[in-house]
């Protein structure tokens, strides 16, 4: 596998890992059924800590891209579930909520300027030496946790992102309203998946406890990239609903 940690880099071990063998995963040079390395042959390969690896291919595992046979190792996931497209119109979550009549309040937790490694990269189509702003928040209703949420948008086309104070802003009416460029277009991937260590202390549920996660890219009016995200909702307090008709 073609996985290289970044000891410069502000983002933790294991979550480069994580990256990384998601980006194996996404571009095919891993595929369903085929076996990783082992937990120490990595540790040993990277010259880092076996609990870090271990850490890493857990979230994977929790996620429903990896799984692990007891005795055998741990292999990529066989493919999804057949996949269902629905077309609505497209709100940000701090809109979507206010349109459900919910009070919605919106906590970042981080607020950076990081490289445009792995998925956030390949999704909003950036060169490998670019730089995007990543915020990390938790979303609240009537002051209870709801979801968590890490956005990555281009650093050069929305350097201000990084300095603005957005806890309780809208993101999608802020760059409409200081670049023109609110997301037109989305593609959403909604899965079921386990809460991990982390999300569950955010989202206030126990590990291991369902949650829903929705991967979103979206595009501007000029289908130029604004935007990839992942969001973990609080299972018990988030449903998806979705009105089709049959054609013809």
């Amino acid at each position: 596998m073609n996985i290289l940690v970044d000891r410069e880099s502000a983002v933790p071990y294991y979550r480069q890992i994580k990256e990384a063998v998601r980006a194996e995963i996404a571009c095919g040079r891993l595929k369903p059924g085929d076996a990783l390395p082992t937990e120490f042959s990595l540790s040993a390969q990277l010259g880092i800590s076996r609990l870090v690896v271990h850490r890493a291919l857990r979230e994977l595992v929790t996620e429903g891209l990896l799984i692990r046979q007891r005795s055998k190792g741990t292999f990529v996931a066989p493919p999804a579930k057949p996949s269902y497209t629905v077309i609505g119109p497209l709100f940000g979550m701090t809109e979507s909520l206010a349109e459900d009549g919910f009070s919605p309040q919106n906590r970042i937790l981080v607020q950076e300027v990081i490289p445009a490694e792995g998925a956030p990269g390949r999704g909003l189509s950036l060169p490998e030496d670019a730089k995007v702003v990543h915020l990390f928040s938790l979303r609240l209703t009537d002051g209870l946790p709801l979801a968590i949420e890490d956005m990555y948008l281009p650093a050069e086309r929305f350097p201000t992102l990084a300095e603005l104070d957005m806890n309780n802003r809208s993101i999608y009416a802020t760059l409409e309203r200081l670049y023109g460029a609110q997301p037109q277009d989305a593609t959403d991937v909604v899965s079921a998946g386990s809460a991990t260590r982390e999300e569950a202390r955010a989202l206030g549920i126990n590990k291991g406890a369902p949650v829903m996660r929705i991967q979103r890219t979206s595009t501007d009016r000029q289908g130029l990239p604004v935007e990839f995200s992942r969001v973990v909702f609080h299972a018990e307090r988030y449903q998806f609903v979705a009105h089709m008709q049959r054609r013809g």
